[in-house]
């Protein structure tokens, strides 16, 4: 069966996102393009590398691994090679210093065993995340994020201030939400789920504005792994420590949900995009 077919199925039934047969094929089909840059394995891999292959690899650290030892590493800012990319989308990484003075590595650490209490979903990201830098933040109540289709390995989140098992959960749903947008792109990189060339503009219950029809179809698929995600752990995880967290987030999510019960009737979707819309709305 070709990458085309296995898409195609998986769209059609695509539970559990994190389905890791499929990422892990989607992972090496992106690996073809890669080597064509001269990134000849993983372990070549950083930010600044998939830009320009040229450039040192650069101050990495592990911060945690699957059973295959893929590693994702906490990367520090890399100024001097992608200064131009975070003017561009208004990045701020941390530098060495302040990685080590604020604590970033056992914070990655806490919200990566967090997710690793959800196996699945632990291997689904350690296939899909190789790197991942740390953004600076204003407000520490508010949670940052980033991932772009040029970086197809790399993510970018802010951490908390403190240390607890709430703030873990929170940089943990940061990190399953990039790299849930990383398996979507490498998806469309094989199936087209969105007609290009449109201007047309739908209503986003995440940003409380109107946004291209690509971005409301990433918001389903991001926030229902997140919602899969919180299903499965708070089974597992102590009620009395972030059961009202992961209430909350769950009906935020649904609600949200509720105001996208016509999308997959948007125009702008291909058929495949409408079949992938249809399946990630609850009770359909």
């Amino acid at each position: 069966m070709g990458l085309v077919d296995i898409v195609h199925n998986y769209i059609k039934q695509p539970f559990p996102l994190w389905e890791c047969d499929v990422t892990n094929a989607l992972v090496q089909n992106k690996w073809i393009d890669l080597r064509k840059r001269d990134l000849s394995n993983l372990n070549d891999y950083s930010t600044a590398r998939s830009i320009n292959y040229a450039v040192p690899l650069g101050n990495r650290y592990p911060i945690s691994a699957n059973l295959e030892n893929e590693t994702m590493y906490l990367e520090t800012s890399s100024l001097e090679y992608l200064q131009g990319f975070y003017d561009e989308h208004g990045l701020s990484p941390f530098s060495d210093q302040e990685i080590e003075s604020n604590a970033i590595l056992p914070k990655l650490k806490s919200a990566m065993a967090m997710i690793d209490l959800v196996k699945p979903a632990h291997i689904c990201i350690t296939k899909l995340v190789r790197s991942i830098q740390v953004l600076k933040q204003e407000d520490p109540e508010i949670d940052v994020s980033y991932s772009h289709p040029k970086i197809p390995f790399s993510i970018f989140v802010s951490v908390c201030h403190d240390s607890s098992p709430l703030s873990s959960l929170r940089v943990a749903e940061s990190i399953l939400h990039e790299a849930m947008h990383l398996k979507l792109t490498l998806l469309e990189n094989v199936v087209i789920l969105v007609k290009p060339n449109t201007r047309n503009l739908f209503y986003s219950p995440w940003r409380i504005e109107k946004r291209p029809a690509q971005g409301i179809l990433h918001g389903l698929f991001v926030f229902r792994a997140i919602l899969a995600f919180y299903n499965d752990l708070e089974k597992i995880l102590d009620p009395k420590i972030v059961a009202s967290y992961i209430n909350n987030r769950k009906e935020q999510i649904t609600n949200e949900f509720v105001e996208l019960k016509n999308f997959p009737l948007c125009p702008d979707l291909t058929l495949y995009g409408a079949i992938l819309a249809k399946n990630l709305l609850p009770l359909n």
